[in-house]
């Protein structure tokens, strides 16, 4: 018993110290858009985290660092140049998110990363991406899309969580009345009805 004790231990220490490693090479960002400022992290030329744009400059620095730690975030204006070897992707999407707000359709296909959602979740997130830009679904589409029709809940759920706003649209999810429901991005159903309104869906 002593020795699987030990065992344990060990493996969670490995892992702990892999989860340190991985977290080192995330690249925070904030990044000056026609809407305001939003978020990203990137970890080696993908995607991990975007947050729709504020007016508030506090607000956004608090979603990239909830703990308020002491972490590198790199702030990057609208004509500021871009550091480190991620800058071809941060341009684009910069570029691209000014594009969107300023009611341009916008492809946004990079690479993601998904680290650390359950599979459910990232087939909720995969099922999203088949939304064409200018149409919405209702969230008894989506949990029969996963293949759990009665899961609505735990749909809802996976959107709340959502990592990637946009780039996995969960905005166009509206609720079966017609309604648009909740939406858990700085904003709230506010801005949901902004993006509905600029992809001309309402």
């Amino acid at each position: 018993m002593p020795s699987k004790l030990k065992q344990l231990k060990k493996n969670l220490m490995k892992r702990k110290r892999k989860l340190r490693k991985a977290s080192n090479n995330l690249k925070r960002w904030l990044l000056e858009t026609a809407w305001g400022w939003c978020g990203l992290v990137t970890e080696n030329n993908a995607v991990i985290e975007l947050v729709l744009p504020s007016l508030d400059k506090k607000l956004i620095l608090k979603r990239l660092n909830p703990a308020g730690n002491n972490l590198v975030i790199t702030v990057c204006g609208a004509k500021q140049a871009i550091p480190f070897n991620e800058k071809a992707l941060v341009l684009r999407i910069r570029r691209d998110l000014n594009k969107y707000f300023n009611g341009e359709k916008v492809d946004f296909s990079y690479k993601i990363s998904l680290r650390g959602y359950t599979n459910f979740e990232q087939s909720v997130y995969h099922d999203l991406m088949d939304i064409p830009y200018g149409q919405v679904r209702n969230y008894g589409w989506l949990a029969d899309k996963t293949g759990h029709p009665k899961a609505g809940r735990a749909v809802g759920n996976a959107l709340a969580k959502n990592p990637l706003p946009l780039l996995i649209p969960c905005h166009r999810i509206i609720k079966s009345n017609g309604s648009l429901g909740n939406f858990s991005a700085i904003g709230g159903a506010r801005l949901k009805e902004k993006l509905l309104k600029l992809e001309k869906t309402i």
